[in-house]
């Protein structure tokens, strides 16, 4: 039986508009180390959000299909990549001039918005639907990797050429059929590979193969011996654990499973309540192991962890959801904490900070050992003894609590005559 939690530190923004679930994600946009909320909605509005306020908009962008926070052109920042169903690409980054000059016109710079600075605006095939920058060509330098259909297209930044955001021959591959998802694994050699999930013929991989000089060749198509009952809805990879010193990938499918794998060894697989809809991984617990949260439209989310325990929380809302996000999250005077965010049908944003779980499993006194009053005595480790001292008080109370309900029996039972 799945255990059900429940979270009550929350915050809500308000977003109109229709969205897709690639236009929205939690990254340190401004890079103060803190990460920020970004979301744009099919009418081309763009708006970020940070700690509990609103802090820079624009518009009239177009119909954002997805977008991304990350270090594209390489100079050690994060810039802020949109593209649009129209087939435009823009390129944002946090201007700390206007901050300072909204900061020195304003004594109040939480109740107004800054406009975000548009950097670059590039023309890109119509109807991309998610993007990922990572360095998936294994040069040392990140690249924007975007699907559309059938086919998965490579970008690199590259400062002197007229059109930034270059896209080579080579660095292209196209496939049969319609790809649902695509995601990025990291292997223990640093090396990175795209996962690509095709209806019917289950997962292939794709990893860049260079020369001696560190030119890019060709790609290798890795015939993954993954088959999936059904289409897949959402990809997660670097799904880190600690137990493997490896990352490992987690799939969702249409008929309600759940499947995490390690190359191409299926390490467990789990039917859930609902089918969901988006995947995210992070460490809900602070065991330095990442979970995954799956969410289904109507709320449900669910955390997993690499043992396969899992405990559900219901996001309770008077209509479904329309995007689901999560990870880190920072509010007014703290730092990233875990964070779930949920966009509702009315308009609403609503972020549930400083989500933490101690754990996922569930233990009984038999996980610990006898003599508890011989482990607090003893030279261990002060976690264990705190666990051990909670324990030993825990049936110290349920003994005197005992002993005074059968005082009260006592004294309550008629006399015998």
């Amino acid at each position: 039986m799945v255990r059900t939690v429940s979270f009550v530190q929350s915050h809500t923004f308000n977003f109109e508009g229709s969205l897709f679930q690639e236009a929205i994600t939690l990254a340190d946009f401004d890079n103060d180390g803190t990460n920020e909320l970004c979301i744009g909605n099919v009418a081309g509005d763009l708006s970020v959000f940070k700690e509990n306020h609103l802090r820079w908009v624009t518009d009239n962008l177009g119909m954002i299909t997805c977008l991304g926070v990350g270090d594209i052109k390489n100079k050690g920042a994060n810039s802020l990549v949109v593209i649009t169903g129209e087939g435009l690409c823009y390129i944002f980054d946090h201007d700390i001039t206007s901050d300072i000059k909204h900061s020195d016109s304003s004594q109040e710079i939480d109740s107004k918005e800054i406009n975000l600075n548009q950097n670059y605006k590039q023309l890109f095939p119509l109807n991309i639907k998610q993007l990922i920058i990572a360095d998936v060509t294994n040069r040392g330098a990140n690249d924007l990797i975007v699907i559309l259909d059938t086919i998965v297209r490579i970008y690199s930044w590259d400062e002197d050429a007229e059109e930034k955001l270059r896209h080579r021959d080579k660095e292209i591959y196209n496939f049969d059929r319609q790809i649902d998802a695509i995601t990025v694994n990291t292997s223990k050699d640093g090396s990175q590979s795209i996962f690509v999930c095709i209806p019917s013929e289950g997962i292939r991989i794709l990893k860049a193969i260079r020369s001696e000089k560190n030119t890019f060749l060709r790609w290798d198509r890795i015939e993954q011996n993954v088959k999936l009952s059904a289409p897949v809805t959402d990809a997660i990879g670097n799904v880190h654990s600690n137990a493997i010193r490896d990352n490992m990938v987690c799939f969702a499918t249409l008929d309600g499973l759940l499947k995490m794998y390690h190359g191409d060894e299926e390490l467990w697989s789990l039917a859930l309540d609902n089918p969901v809809f988006a995947l995210v991984k992070t460490d809900i617990d602070q065991d330095d192991t990442d979970e995954v949260i799956a969410c289904s439209w109507d709320g449900l989310t669910f955390f997993v962890d690499h043992s396969k325990n899992c405990v559900r929380f219901k996001f309770e809302a008077s209509v479904p959801i329309r995007a689901f996000c999560a990870g880190q999250y920072a509010m007014e005077g703290s730092n990233n904490k875990p964070a779930l965010v949920y966009v509702t049908f009315s308009g609403d944003v609503v972020i549930f900070y400083d989500v933490q779980l101690t754990s996922l499993g569930v233990h009984t006194l038999n996980d610990y050992p006898l003599d508890l009053t011989s482990i607090c005595d003893s030279e261990m480790a002060p976690s264990t003894k705190h666990r051990a001292k909670l324990i030993r008080d825990l049936l110290q109370k349920s003994c005197e609590n005992k002993q005074w309900y059968q005082r009260r029996v006592r004294a309550m039972a008629p006399e015998s005559s």
